[in-house]
């Protein structure tokens, strides 16, 4: 079996009394990409939010390349390459698209790359190089998602976790994205990405979750190739 970069053991966790993870259990592997699937409240915001550090995991244990993370800093764990670009916009709004994007690069290694890897973004998404001095407020929703993908990675991920980036998109800047996402996976970051339109990730991911209720109910391996029919059949609920 191929070393895990994520292992993630009988995680539970919530907010307040309420709890939201049950025992959740999952790996990832060095070289694969994940694409997580499931209703909507059921949990996989709130477990992005608990490996990232952003909420307090109850029980159970993170690891991270072979290291512990469990309820470290936030800071701390984006320093070791685990990033995670959340739903929804996020961004500084009155800051410019380069201000935004050296925000990103907090941390002492990706600062001192900044220079570098924003021109890898403004590659990636040539539209935000010609936006770049101009306010973030005035973007559209799809420039704006393209800055948060460009912030998480001016932080040179080991691991990026996205959190239905294509939310409230039109199916042409759908695929602007997927295409995007594409090259950053070809570049040899690795991903985890939830998305509520299993078509757009099946080019992506190399094995699929399916979370409900807080759990892994089932998955999908990518051996032999994932099918679209099954993808869908098991989104959907069909045997």
């Amino acid at each position: 079996m191929s070393e895990l970069i994520l292992d993630v053991r009988g995680l539970n966790s919530g907010y307040g009394r309420v709890p939201v993870l049950h025992g959740i259990s999952f790996g990832v592997a060095s070289g694969e990409n994940v694409g997580l699937i499931g209703p909507n409240g059921h949990g996989k915001s709130t477990l992005f939010r608990t490996l990232s550090g952003l909420l307090r995991a109850w029980s159970g244990t993170i690891a991270f390349r072979g290291e512990d993370i469990t309820n470290h800093p936030p800071a701390e764990i984006v320093e070791r390459g685990l990033i995670h670009v959340p739903q929804g916009n996020t961004l500084f709004p009155d800051l410019t698209v380069q201000e935004n994007l050296w925000l990103g690069a907090f941390a002492k290694g990706p600062r001192a790359q900044r220079l570098r890897t924003v021109e890898r973004v403004f590659a990636l998404f040539p539209r935000l190089a010609e936006r770049r001095g101009q306010r973030c407020r005035t973007l559209s929703g799809g420039e704006r998602q393209m800055v948060a993908i460009g912030c998480g990675l001016m932080g040179l991920p080991k691991l990026l976790i996205l959190d239905e980036p294509t939310l409230g998109l039109s199916p042409k800047l759908k695929t602007e994205l997927r295409d995007a996402i594409a090259a950053i996976i070809a570049s040899g970051v690795q991903t985890i990405i939830v998305e509520q339109d299993p078509e757009f990730l099946h080019t992506l991911a190399t094995r699929f979750l399916l979370v409900s209720e807080g759990t892994v109910h089932a998955e999908i391996s990518g051996e032999g190739g994932l099918e679209h029919k099954r993808i869908v059949d098991m989104y959907f609920g069909h045997s």
